[in-house]
């Protein structure tokens, strides 16, 4: 496949301009452009779905090899363990 490479369309600076500014603005247009045409995106310490109830609408978290955005009004209820006692058991067998 092949792409039309479109270069910088503002001209050189002329003479009454500082130059140097506008060719650095023509460079910082050059590298936005190729960036836009060839993003590169890198997710880094992305929660998992077990911490996700510590999120807050919208943030992005991992589900099963899965990437996830928190959606407004989502529960997550992770796992939750308790145990109690109230007074003794006595058994008797006859």
């Amino acid at each position: 496949m092949t792409r039309k490479i479109v270069r910088s369309i503002i001209p050189i600076a002329p003479l009454q301009y500082d130059s140097a500014y506008v060719n650095q603005l023509a460079r910082s247009l050059d590298n936005f452009i190729d960036e836009q045409r060839n993003p590169i995106v890198n997710l880094s310490n992305i929660p998992n779905e077990s911490l996700a109830n510590g999120l807050i609408e919208g943030d992005l978290y991992e589900a099963n090899g899965f990437l996830k955005i928190v959606r407004a009004n989502e529960v997550f209820g992770g796992t939750h363990l308790g145990t109690t006692a109230v007074g003794t058991v006595t058994v008797v067998i006859s």
